[in-house]
């Protein structure tokens, strides 16, 4: 069972989000007209521009810091298969994430959307882990700082959208997030494996980088969930503030 949690200042941000006025876009960002016959080579540049933007956060729209990303835990607990453990990532930052290109959208009716992006730098997992389990025959136990990289990061993004009336107005909502992605390489260092036993903690941090394929497998739907759940409230914050046609102008 996958277990995720997101902070509870999150939670506070998306109920008084809902209870705001309405919110007009930054007059840097770019808006792209439904009707337009470009319209994906618009959303490609004006969607990345907006996450750029963001990495910072933006209190006046809702939206917590892109960059680095926080989570407060992510759970998994792993019963069968080659990598059967239990661990708990807590105080998670990820780094990187300001760097995100969108590669290409497939589709963007405002109904449906299928995009392609990526992490051309480095992402980077920082914080505190427990582990407890295997990997292949190996016994790993710990409790410490943990660091994590995963090189040339892509994703294949799927979303749902629906229009929604509240106070007289259109505003879009953000149904279904999805994703899939591949990374060419991860990196693992857990600190104070086996109580600080430096020589089997080695070991151990050496035996799952050769083995990365298999332990990023198991990882791979809490790491899914947790950023799917981020950025899906992220843009239904953003989405409930501003009405729909500030963001596409008739």
């Amino acid at each position: 069972m996958i277990k995720y949690y997101r902070y509870l200042g999150l939670l506070l941000v998306c109920f008084f989000t809902q209870q705001t006025i309405a919110a007009k876009l930054p007059k840097t960002w770019k808006t792209c007209k439904k009707n337009d016959p470009n319209i994906l080579t618009c959303l490609k540049g004006a969607i990345e521009d907006a996450l750029h933007d963001l990495a910072n956060g933006n209190p006046s729209l809702g939206v917590l810091p892109l960059d680095p990303l926080h989570f407060e835990k992510i759970a998994i607990n792993q019963g069968t298969g080659p990598v059967s453990i239990k661990l708990e990532l807590k105080n998670l930052n990820v780094q990187g994430v300001k760097t995100i290109k969108i590669n290409s959208i497939s589709k963007f009716d405002w109904k449906d959307a299928a995009l392609d992006v990526s992490v051309p730098a480095k992402l980077i997992f920082d914080g505190e882990y427990t582990i407890d389990g295997k990997v292949m025959v190996l016994p790993v136990k710990g409790t410490g700082h943990c660091h994590i990289t995963a090189d040339n990061f892509k994703a294949q993004v799927t979303a749902k959208i629906k229009t929604i009336e509240k106070n007289g107005k259109q505003y879009y909502e953000i149904s279904m997030l999805d994703l899939d992605f591949q990374t060419d390489k991860v990196q693992f260092q857990f600190d104070n494996l086996f109580n600080g036993d430096k020589t089997l903690g080695n070991q151990v941090n050496v035996f799952i980088n050769e083995n990365w394929k298999d332990v990023i497998n198991e990882l791979k739907p809490a790491i899914i969930q947790a950023f799917t759940t981020a950025f899906k409230s992220m843009g239904n914050n953003l989405f409930s503030r501003v009405p729909a046609n500030e963001i596409t102008p008739p």
